[in-house]
């Protein structure tokens, strides 16, 4: 028989657990196959999960995400049903987007109507290029268990799992002298950042900074410390209260371990723990001798221990927009941690950029302002002079008139024309003038929404309660002036937003953009009907390089994604449209930029949480290259908004 290596140190079981089990994915109709696999790695003492043996126990979700988490290797047991499982897709989706090694098992040799059976869609996506193994009968099962454990140590190898004494499984099988082991290549290293804005730590058990505004993916929070010994130091971002923790970052030091885990209405859930990050810390003297950086991406939390990247993330749990505050705690008052930066504040609306303000500016409004624009500002408080913002039409009249006053701890709200103060609303705000001052980091973000009715003033996102009336037609504001008192030498005022201009979508056309970078996302809506006939959306480099067709066919019920390089037609994927698609009338699409691959979400407008049609497309070329966007809807006028992730926005009337 053939030599066959193990990990040693490949999960508990009386071996190492911090390289995690090997997962047991599979549809239920072939469980007594599954079961007899599971029942032979287990013989050889090697640590396995399957739902059946204690893998499963209350909520579904949580137990099967619990199965990925702690996963190394997730085996997946491919067959159509597998394909067609709900359960099943969720489940590899997200080994997948946790990076996880995936090793495919085949079950099915033709598909119900005699063809030979492969695996497509999503399936086809994730595990193409990959080897599988043969499980398609119940015969010389040993031997291809042996077969997917030779594949799982390689895998592993590939993917720089440490490997730790190769141990031979089979009485009959003769030991070989291991190679040595090749030298690592030295990681990468991340560098800190400089953007953001530095808050220097006092010296306490438990310390709160709240957040310039909600977390995005994209960003990051570093802090820097010391590492001793003690009891335990945590990093935590919460929401409005400890009921709701999104990520709680725990360094035991007398455990040797990190902790990772959030809480959810109070209860705390399935904890990650990494036993490898404590290596990267360098113990001293009280100063500062680790930094952490924590990037936010879209499914996940990812950490860097002095430069260098943990192997474990931790899943975001929680939408990242619920995290309000940072709160840092040492249990024995050493003051551990010494320094945090957090993201600078930013726009609200996607893409819209942030400009710089000087003392006493004056900001011209390129394009006219209308209704469901949004203006934001963002300032340091000052306890001296008066400043104030304008909204206005020429130099006399004021769309609003927003007057910060320290000496009586005011904001007086106002519009005029022709500077007659008091104008018509002339409101004395003492409550939100609190509110604007009460950030301990001296910091305040106005907003201002355009609406039918009138103007809705926000502070700190805490909502005005009362209407501001247009003096004027909005249309005819020129310019924002951000002012202070005359003779001041102070500037409270630090950033400003402004609307982002509305172009106009018409049939058939192309959209030209600077790129495109891991994490963008674009969005397109449109209008789904009955006796629609077929349309597409398309991310192209030029006429004969289309990166990704988005082919929509309701009257096939088929969404078709395909690339054409060269002027060559690739494979075409398949995905059925489902009915609550066909009959949803407006319609979304996403298209989200990830490592290798284009994710492509359809939902019915209004309701992104809820995707109705997922879908990926692994990038067939070099997506760095792609310029345009190109519609093809023919005459039924299909697409009515675009929204590029610089903020341009395109839009057509139904």
């Amino acid at each position: 028989s053939s030599f066959l290596t193990v990990l040693q140190r490949l999960g508990s079981s009386g071996i190492n657990a911090e390289y995690g089990h090997i997962m047991l994915s599979y549809q239920w109709d072939i469980q007594k196959l599954v079961a007899q696999v599971y029942d032979c790695v287990k013989a050889h003492d090697i640590n396995i999960w399957m739902d059946i043996h204690g893998g499963v126990t209350g909520n579904i979700n949580e137990a099967m995400a619990t199965g990925v988490e702690g996963a190394a290797i997730v085996c997946c047991f491919m067959s159509q049903k597998y394909e067609k499982s709900k359960n099943c897709s969720a489940e590899l989706n997200y080994a997948n987007d946790r990076s996880t090694v995936i090793v495919p098992c085949m079950t099915q040799d033709r598909t119900d109507e005699g063809n030979p059976y492969r695996a497509s869609g999503w399936l086809g996506i994730i595990t193409a290029g990959k080897l599988w193994i043969d499980f398609k009968g119940a015969e010389q099962l040993e031997k291809r268990v042996e077969q997917l454990l030779t594949e799982c140590c390689g895998r592993l190898s590939k993917a720089e799992v440490p490997v730790g004494k190769m141990v031979t499984l089979g009485k009959s099988m003769t030991p070989k002298k291991p190679k040595q082991p090749a030298k690592k290549k030295r990681k990468k290293q991340v560098e800190e950042s400089t953007s953001g804005e530095m808050i220097i730590l006092a010296d306490e058990d438990s310390i709160t900074v709240p957040l310039n505004q909600p977390l995005e993916p994209g960003d990051q929070i570093e802090a820097w410390g010391f590492y001793e010994y003690g009891e335990k130091f945590s990093f935590n971002l919460i929401g409005d209260s400890w009921n709701e923790v999104l990520l709680h970052f725990d360094i035991r030091p007398t455990e040797n371990v990190v902790v990772m885990n959030n809480k959810a209405s109070g209860h705390w859930r399935h904890e990650v723990r990494d036993n490898r990050i404590v290596r990267k810390f360098e113990r001293g003297e009280l100063e500062e001798n680790f930094h952490l950086l924590i990037k936010c991406e879209k499914k996940e939390f990812v950490f860097y221990m002095n430069g260098e990247k943990t192997r474990k993330p931790f899943p975001i749990r929680a939408p990242l927009k619920d995290g309000r505050n940072i709160v840092f705690r040492d249990e024995e008052d050493l003051g551990r941690w010494k320094k945090v930066r957090i993201p600078e504040a930013r726009a609200s609306q996607d893409g819209r950029g942030v400009s710089d303000l000087k003392r006493n500016e004056e900001v011209i409004l390129e394009k006219s302002l209308s209704i469901g624009d949004c203006l934001e500002v963002w300032g340091k408080v000052q306890e001296d002079d008066r400043y104030s913002l304008n909204i206005m039409r020429g130099t006399k009249d004021y769309l609003l008139h927003m007057d910060i006053r320290p000496e009586s701890r005011t904001i007086c709200l106002d519009t005029t024309l022709h500077e007659k103060w008091p104008g018509s609303y002339n409101k004395h705000l003492s409550d939100e003038y609190s509110i604007l001052t009460s950030n301990p980091q001296g910091q305040f973000h106005i907003k201002v929404q355009f609406e039918e009715e009138g103007m809705e003033l926000s502070i700190d996102d805490h909502t005005y309660a009362g209407i501001i009336p247009y003096e004027f037609d909005l249309t005819e504001a020129t310019h924002v002036r951000c002012s202070v008192s005359e003779g001041s030498d102070i500037n409270p005022w630090n950033k400003i937003a402004l609307p982002k201009s509305t172009q106009m979508l018409t049939t058939y056309s192309t959209y030209e953009f600077d790129k495109l970078s891991i994490g963008d996302i674009i969005n397109v809506t449109g209008y789904m009907r009955k006796n629609l006939g077929a349309f597409s959306f398309n991310i192209i480099e030029d006429d004969i390089n289309w990166h990704l067709h988005i082919a929509v066919r309701p009257a096939s019920r088929h969404v078709v994604l395909n690339a054409m390089l060269g002027g060559g037609w690739g494979q075409e994927l398949y995905y059925d449209i489902p009915n609550d698609l066909l009959n949803c009338g407006m319609f979304d699409i996403f298209v989200i930029i990830e490592e290798k691959t284009f994710k492509i979400e359809m939902s019915k407008d209004g309701e992104n949480e809820n995707v109705l049609l997922d879908m990926r497309m692994p990038f067939r070329g070099d997506f760095s290259k792609v310029k345009y966007i190109m519609f093809k809807d023919f005459e039924d006028n299909v697409f009515t908004e675009l929204h590029m992730p610089d903020g341009s926005s395109y839009v057509r009337e139904i």
